[in-house]
């Protein structure tokens, strides 16, 4: 196998008020597990002081790139540009908000050890999740969630019946991977991901955890902007289901 060089991908958004001591957090976590990398943030179009922010971490480590955009594209299509810039044979997709930190050298070892997918699963049966406090919306978006999963599961993906929505997930790069079509724009790039693999029969490495759900988020329960979500996922279902569109 090629020698093993890290990519995190990490999407920010309107992130100011934490993205500069998040980055310097990641980089010395990173930097622990004493790999090769280079991380690239994409500024998905911030309308606050994101872009300043990241500068100021790049101006400090040469192991940094920002790619930044004055239209907001949505998540996926920014981790999509993200993915042409990576030469690195090793991908971490991370959000900016450093979900499930504690796990994440367990995700760079396994991945180190030739693991070909390794994904935090919040659906794995080992895992937790604290119900001690849940309030309405925890409730609703732990609901929905696992529809969502669910739906993906049955339709889309062959051998996983995980989690394909959690902020921290690596892969390898093949030339097979590099020449797919994704469709997904804002939402599903994550779950059109495993599915590729889970097609070519490559095993998905679940990292079973414990977790809260965030009493604030921005994703909005009641909100009209979530048919665009679920427009995506119907149109993702059928072509790649019914169409055969791979």
């Amino acid at each position: 196998m090629k020698n093993k060089n890290f990519t995190f991908l990490v999407p920010s958004y309107n992130c100011q008020n934490f993205i500069y001591k998040n980055s310097l957090k990641l980089i010395k976590k990173i930097n622990k597990s004493k790999i090769s990398y280079k991380i690239i943030f994409i500024n998905d179009a911030s309308s606050d002081n994101t872009l300043k922010e990241l500068k100021r971490v790049k101006s400090k480590f040469k192991n940094i790139s920002i790619i930044s955009y004055k239209k907001n594209l949505g998540k996926s299509a920014a981790l999509l540009v993200g993915l042409k810039r990576c030469k690195n044979n090793i991908v971490v997709f991370y959000d900016c908000d450093l979900p499930y930190f504690t796990y994440l050298p367990k995700v760079i070892k396994l991945l180190k050890r030739g693991k070909e997918f390794v994904t935090i699963d919040r659906r794995a049966l080992k895992s937790k999740i604290n119900r001690s406090k849940f309030n309405f919306y925890q409730i609703s978006r732990f609901t929905i969630s696992t529809i969502v999963n669910y739906i993906i599961a049955v339709t889309l993906i062959k051998n996983f019946k995980g989690d394909t929505q959690s902020g921290l997930k690596g892969f390898y790069l093949n030339e097979k991977f590099k020449k797919q079509n994704f469709i997904s724009k804002k939402f599903f790039l994550d779950a059109e991901i495993i599915a590729f693999f889970s097609k070519e029969n490559i095993k998905i490495t679940s990292i079973p955890i414990k977790y809260e759900i965030s009493e604030q988020s921005s994703i909005k329960i009641f909100d009209l902007s979530n048919f665009i979500y679920i427009y995506e996922l119907l149109k993702i279902i059928l072509l790649r289901k019914l169409i055969k569109f791979w």
